[in-house]
């Protein structure tokens, strides 16, 4: 349980749940990309990033 709990609230679960499709709606809706699966590859990309930045500092905030 406690598990389960921790990778669904993880900062990469975050990121590709919730990061990935903010991103690409952002992308599409300011038309800086032509193409939704461009968009959908980009805001991957840019949410694993993130996410996998987060998971190995341990916290979103960047000064710590």
């Amino acid at each position: 349980m406690t598990l389960t709990l921790k990778i669904l609230l993880s900062p990469m679960a975050f990121a590709l749940g919730f990061l990935w499709p903010l991103i690409a709606q952002a992308l599409g809706a300011v038309a800086l990309v032509q193409n939704n699966g461009t968009a959908l590859l980009l805001g991957l990309g840019i949410a694993l990033l993130l996410g996998a930045m987060a998971q190995i500092r341990g916290s979103w905030i960047w000064i710590k």
